[in-house]
């Protein structure tokens, strides 16, 4: 009798959930078919440009023009104040010849060289930069910055409060051009590079690409739910244009987007150049390891992705073009030198 009880609560439960993951679905679904102003969402509140950012000062003297940062995506508020997990993403210059003091700072970092030549060094060892190169700098891990030549070193900079369990105890440096391809065809178009995940330190379904579009090319619109947070933040020259909703938006070069996590406002990339190929730093965290609202939030969360994946991730399939084992990926990690004391 009591495992007949058991089992007739636990039939309920899966019931009630699968009721409420399906109202979810079509709510959403209803959502999507509105229009932005309609929906009542703002996705100028979730875009971000480093060039209408005041400079402020990190690690003492790098300059910084924050583009997006931390605030409340679910509520209205200030535009660009929309980060649920991270601090910052920001353009940070060291302009030629300056350092940075050897630095040991509460928050992890997350780096990406975009121009200029220099060095890293965490009191120790040393590591050349230079365009491409990718640095997770764990919490309390000392490193400094050195521009070793008269032109600045250019950065993209993402700051956060680390949640993981096992967080590193050392620069994790790696040169993307290194990297082999991890995706492709994912959204239709998308080709990427895993650049940073869980193995590396970061929590569970958080993880950091490079992501390729290539010329006349466009990611097919998708959507994200509550507690998912994901950055998209254009780094090479040249205008993109990206949807949110019902409208569409140009993205120059330095400028990032929150997706809205909203589960109806879809998103996408477009390249509507003829010859260029737009890259962008794709920063992630998911529902699990952290994030989301609730159990029936993750469950719908999970359920959408899913669904997104079987419908857009691309007909080839897995190639032996993309790899994804972890050797290869540490393959492309940069080894530190000695530091002459």
């Amino acid at each position: 009798m009591v495992r007949l009880s058991i089992l007739f609560s636990s039939l309920l439960l899966c019931m009630m959930a699968s009721a409420e993951l399906a109202w979810s679905q079509q709510n959403n679904q209803q959502n999507m078919d509105r229009s932005n102003e309609v929906a009542g969402v703002d996705i100028d509140r979730f875009i971000g440009f480093a060039e209408n950012s005041p400079v402020h000062l990190s690690h003492g003297t790098l300059l910084t023009h924050s583009i997006l940062r931390a605030g409340d995506p679910y509520n209205a508020g200030p535009n660009g104040a929309v980060l649920e997990y991270r601090k910052d993403v920001s353009v940070a210059t060291l302009l030629g010849r300056n350092r940075t003091p050897l630095s040991t700072l509460p928050d992890e970092f997350f780096f990406y060289v975009k121009g200029g030549e220099g060095t890293l060094d965490d009191g120790k060892s040393y590591w050349d930069l230079h365009e491409g190169i990718a640095i997770l700098a764990p919490p309390k891990v000392p490193h400094r910055f050195i521009n070793t030549s008269d032109k600045p070193l250019t950065l993209i900079m993402m700051t956060w409060t680390s949640f993981s369990p096992s967080p590193g105890s050392s620069l994790v440096v790696r040169d993307v051009a290194l990297l082999p391809y991890c995706e492709e065809t994912v959204h239709w178009n998308n080709t990427s590079k895993c650049i940073f995940g869980t193995a590396d330190g970061l929590v569970e379904r958080e993880r950091i690409y490079l992501v390729m579009l290539q010329p006349r090319a466009m990611s097919a619109p998708h959507t994200h739910d509550v507690g998912t947070e994901e950055i998209w933040t254009k780094v090479t020259p040249g205008t993109a244009v990206t949807l949110l909703g019902s409208e569409i938006r140009d993205m120059p070069e330095n400028s990032a987007y929150l997706v809205p996590p909203t589960g109806f406002t879809q998103h996408g990339n477009l390249n509507l150049s003829k010859d260029r190929v737009d890259w962008w730093l794709y920063v992630a965290r998911g529902t699990q390891g952290g994030g989301g609202r609730g159990p029936a939030a993750a469950a719908d969360a999970r359920a959408q992705a899913a669904a997104n994946a079987s419908a857009n991730a691309g007909a080839r399939g897995a190639t032996s073009s993309v790899v994804r084992d972890r050797g290869s990926v540490e393959a492309a990690n940069v080894s530190g030198k000695p530091l002459k004391q």
